[in-house]
């Protein structure tokens, strides 16, 4: 596994140093998304938090702990923006 969280040459072209957010905009595009949907259902989702390793960022219901997730890399026919509390509503 490559010290990347998205499987892409960014790193190695100095994109990814901590200092360039070159996935920022369809992170955050993809947050608000899992966001929009999540609050549909009456969840309060806490900060998006990086999975180590991985190109995926995940968030909790402040009320009922469902978690909600997006990924930047998704395999072919999977969700970019998935989770229950994007699916369910808040219990």
């Amino acid at each position: 596994m490559s010290n990347t969280c998205k499987d892409c040459v960014a790193w190695l072209l100095g994109g990814c140093d901590g200092e360039s957010d070159l996935c920022g905009p369809e992170r955050d595009s993809l947050i608000a998304e899992a966001r929009q949907s999540a609050e549909r259902g009456g969840h309060v989702l806490t900060d998006f938090v990086h999975v180590k390793g991985r190109p995926v960022w995940q968030a909790e219901c402040t009320r009922c702990g469902q978690s909600a997730s997006i990924n930047l890399d998704p395999s072919p026919g999977e969700a970019g923006v998935y989770g229950e509390a994007v699916t369910a509503a808040c219990r």
